[in-house]
C-alpha cells in the first residue's frame, strides 16, 4: 500500500538470519564498583533501600489485614479489596524506576502497588522545596487533617511529610476513600497519579500496553523527550494485546524515513517475570520458550534490543533500565527488557504456601530458594559490608518504615467515604477544545486541498462531509492526528480519508496493522497525553475485537483515575448491510456500545449532521464513537 516501497516476487534461495543472542543475567558489578565508578551514590542506595522498605511495608499491611481479621499494628480496619501483593518483587519497580526520569511515564499492573509508590517516591526525592510545599499544602483540608506543617522544616522534613502524603493517598486508595489517589473509585488494581506520571495500573492483563505505546507515540510527535516505561506481568505477554502493541511500537515507518523523521517510539517493554501467570507456569507449561525475550526478534531485526536482566537485584534493575532509556530517547525504541523475580506470596492471600499441603502448583523448596535471595535481605547486606550504613541504621530504617505506613494507614482508615451523590462524578469531561494553544494552531500545508473544493450549485454528499470535517480540524489543531487501517495511501475502505496524506504528511495521517485492540488502546493512551487522535475502525463488526480497550480501558479510564484523565479521543467506523457482505460485515452494533459507560456515540443521517458532529466529536474531552453509515456515503 506504499507507492515508495515497491515488493517484487523475488524467490531467490537463501536463508534468512536472525540475530540469535541476547543478553541474559550479564550485570556483575559489585556495590564497590558502582560506587568508585560514580555510577551511583551513597545516598541514592538509601534511597533504592528505603523505597524497597516502603514497598514491602505497604505490602505487608495488606496481607495483616486480611490474615488476621482486620488487625494492623494498633489499628483495626475491615479491608475488602484486591490482594495482589507484590513481596519480593521490590527491586524491579525500585530499580527500573529509579533509572528513569521524574518527568517520565509509566503504566502498570494488577500486581502494581510498588509501582505506584516508587514512582512518587522518586518523583518527590527530585523536588524543590518550593515544590515540596506546594505538594503538601495543595489540599489544606487534607493537610491539616493529616497534621501537617511546612513552616521552617528542613527540606529532609519536607520531603519525609511529602513521602507521609503520598504513601497516605496510596492505601487511601486501596481503602476506597475520597482522598484516595483516584478518589476511591480505583482501588487496589487502578492506581493513577497522572501529576506524577502514572498513567495507571490495569486489572486486566495486558490492559495498560495499549496506552503505554499511545503515550509513546504522543512523545515521538511532541519530540519532548519523555519515555513510558510499560510494567507487564509475564502473563500478559502471551495475550492478544502484547502482540498489537508491540507490534505497532515496532513499525518500520517510524523509522524508515517513510515519516518525515526517523525516530523509535519512546517506549520500554519491562516484562516482571515472576514466573506464574496465576498458578501457570511460564517456562516448561504454558509457553514453548524459556524466555519471554526470544519473541523480541519477531518484532524486528534489533529483537527490540531485548536483554535479561536478574529482577532481584535492584542495581542489575537499575543499570538496564538506565541503558534502555537512553536508546529509547535516542529514537532507537522499543526496548524489551525481561526481568526475572519471583512473587514470594500466591496470586492472591487465599493462595498460600506455608506447609506441603499447600503445594498445589509450586513446591516449598522452590520458594525457599528464592526467599534466600529476597533483595531487601541482599542489598541491605550489601550496603553494610561496604559500610554505608550499620545494622544498627539498617533496623533504624524498617522501624522507621513500619510506622509511617501504620500511621498514615490508621489516617487512611479514619477518612471520609466518598459521596454517593458524587457517585457518577468523573464520568465525562464538561470541557473541550474550543481555543486552540498557539502552539499548535495553523498546522503546515503540504499540498493545496483541491479536491475539497465545492461546486456552489451541488450539495456534498456524506461522504465529502466527513472528509472536509477532517480536513479543517486537522488544519485547525496540530494535535489532530488520524490512524487505522488502510487510511492514508488507499483512503480507507470507502475513500473517506483520500487526499488527506498528501495534504499533511504520514505524522498526521499514517496506516496500521490490522490490530484494532491497539488502534483503539494507543488512541487512548496518546489522548491522555494531549493530542486529539481520530483512530478508525473499518467496520463496526471489528470493535468486537477491541472491546477491552474501548470498554474497560479508555471508556472507564476517566472515571476509574477520580477524574484525572482527559481522554479526546473519536473513533469512526461504520455500519450498513445490504451490499452482500453477509453477517460478520453488516451489523449494527451501536446498541451494544450504548451500554458501556463513559463512551458518547454519535450516529449522523445526513451531510449537515456528518461534518457539524464529526468536528464537535473531535473537539469534545471525551471519547466518542462517530458511527457512519456506509450507504449514506455517496
Amino acid at each position: 500500500m506504499v507507492r515508495e516501497i515497491i515488493l517484487l516476487p523475488e524467490f531467490a534461495p537463501g536463508f534468512v538470519e536472525i540475530k540469535n543472542k541476547i543478553p541474559k543475567f550479564q550485570y556483575r558489578k559489585s556495590l564497590e564498583e558502582s560506587l568508585s565508578q560514580r555510577d551511583l551514590t551513597k545516598e541514592k542506595c538509601i534511597d533504592l533501600l528505603k523505597c524497597m522498605l516502603l514497598i514491602r511495608n505497604l505490602e505487608e499491611m495488606i496481607c495483616e489485614l486480611r490474615e488476621k481479621k482486620g488487625r494492623y499494628g494498633p489499628m483495626k480496619y475491615l479491608y475488602i479489596g484486591a490482594t495482589h501483593v507484590s513481596i519480593g518483587q521490590e527491586a524491579v519497580s525500585t530499580g527500573a524506576i529509579s533509572a528513569i526520569s521524574p518527568h517520565d511515564y509509566i503504566t502498570s499492573h494488577h500486581r502494581g502497588h510498588g509501582d505506584a509508590l516508587a514512582k512518587g517516591y522518586f518523583v518527590i526525592k527530585s523536588m524543590s522545596d518550593t515544590s515540596l510545599i506546594n505538594l503538601i499544602r495543595e489540599d489544606e483540608e487534607l493537610a491539616d487533617f493529616l497534621g501537617f506543617e511546612v513552616k521552617d522544616k528542613t527540606h529532609a522534613e519536607l520531603v519525609e511529610e511529602a513521602l507521609r502524603l503520598h504513601l497516605f493517598r496510596g492505601i487511601a486508595e486501596l481503602f476506597g476513600k475520597e482522598a484516595g489517589y483516584c478518589k476511591g473509585r480505583g482501588g487496589s488494581m487502578h492506581i493513577a497519579d497522572f501529576s506524577r506520571g502514572h498513567l495507571g495500573a490495569n486489572a486486566i492483563v495486558g490492559g495498560s500496553m495499549g496506552m503505554a505505546v499511545g503515550s509513546g507515540m504522543a512523545s515521538r510527535y511532541f519530540e519532548d523527550r519523555r519515555l513510558t516505561l510499560c510494567f507487564a506481568g509475564d502473563g500478559a505477554f502471551n495475550n492478544g494485546i502484547a502482540h498489537e502493541t508491540i507490534n505497532m511500537a515496532t513499525m518500520a515507518q517510524f523509522t524508515n524515513g517513510l515519516m518525515s523523521k526517523r525516530f523509535g517510539i519512546p517506549i520500554v517493554f519491562a516484562a516482571v517475570n515472576n514466573q506464574y501467570g496465576m498458578t501457570g507456569q511460564q517456562r516448561g507449561e504454558v509457553t514453548g520458550i524459556e524466555f519471554l525475550a526470544e519473541r523480541s526478534f519477531g518484532y524486528n531485526k534489533e529483537g527490540m534490543h531485548a536483554e535479561i536482566i536478574n529482577g532481584m537485584d535492584v542495581l542489575a534493575v537499575r543499570d538496564a533500565t538506565k541503558r534502555a532509556a537512553e536508546l529509547a530517547r535516542e529514537g532507537r525504541g522499543p526496548v524489551f527488557l525481561e526481568f526475572w523475580c519471583y512473587r514470594f506470596k500466591g496470586h492472591n492471600v487465599k493462595d498460600r504456601l506455608d506447609r506441603p499441603e499447600d503445594e498445589t502448583y509450586r513446591a516449598l523448596k522452590e520458594l525457599e530458594a528464592w526467599t534466600k535471595i529476597d533483595p531487601l535481605k541482599t542489598f541491605s547486606k550489601e550496603l553494610i559490608e561496604e559500610k554505608i550504613i550499620t545494622p544498627e541504621e539498617l533496623e533504624k530504617l524498617k522501624r522507621e518504615s513500619r510506622a509511617r505506613n501504620e500511621s498514615m494507614a490508621a489516617k487512611a482508615a479514619e477518612a471520609k467515604s466518598p459521596d454517593p451523590e458524587k457517585m457518577y462524578f468523573g464520568l465525562f469531561s464538561p470541557t473541550g477544545s474550543s481555543e486552540v494553544p498557539e502552539k499548535f494552531r495553523a498546522s503546515p500545508i503540504l499540498k493545496k486541498p483541491e479536491f475539497l473544493k465545492r461546486d456552489p450549485h451541488v450539495p456534498i454528499t456524506y461522504g465529502e462531509a466527513v472528509t472536509e470535517a477532517l480536513f479543517q480540524e486537522m488544519k485547525r489543531d496540530r494535535r489532530v492526528v488520524l490512524w487505522g487501517e488502510d487510511i492514508a495511501d488507499y483512503g480507507g475502505a470507502y475513500g473517506v480519508t483520500t487526499g488527506l496524506l498528501e495534504i499533511f504528511g504520514r505524522e498526521r495521517i499514517f496506516n496500521t496493522a490490522i490490530s484494532e485492540a491497539a488502534i483503539i488502546g494507543s488512541g487512548a493512551g496518546a489522548a491522555l497525553r494531549g493530542l486529539r487522535p481520530v483512530v478508525e475502525i473499518m467496520y463496526i463488526d471489528f470493535i468486537l475485537q477491541a472491546l477491552d480497550q474501548l470498554g474497560n480501558q479508555a471508556a472507564k479510564w476517566k472515571y476509574m483515575s477520580g477524574g484525572q484523565a482527559i481522554l479526546p479521543l473519536t473513533i469512526r467506523t461504520t455500519i450498513g448491510g445490504g451490499k452482500g457482505y453477509a453477517g460478520q460485515h453488516s451489523q449494527s452494533l451501536e446498541a451494544i456500545l450504548a451500554h458501556l459507560p463513559g463512551l458518547k456515540i454519535a450516529a449522523p443521517s445526513d451531510a449537515y449532521d456528518a461534518k457539524g458532529m464529526l468536528a464537535s466529536a473531535i473537539r469534545d474531552d471525551n471519547l466518542v464513537v462517530f458511527i457512519e453509515h456506509q450507504n449514506l456515503y455517496r
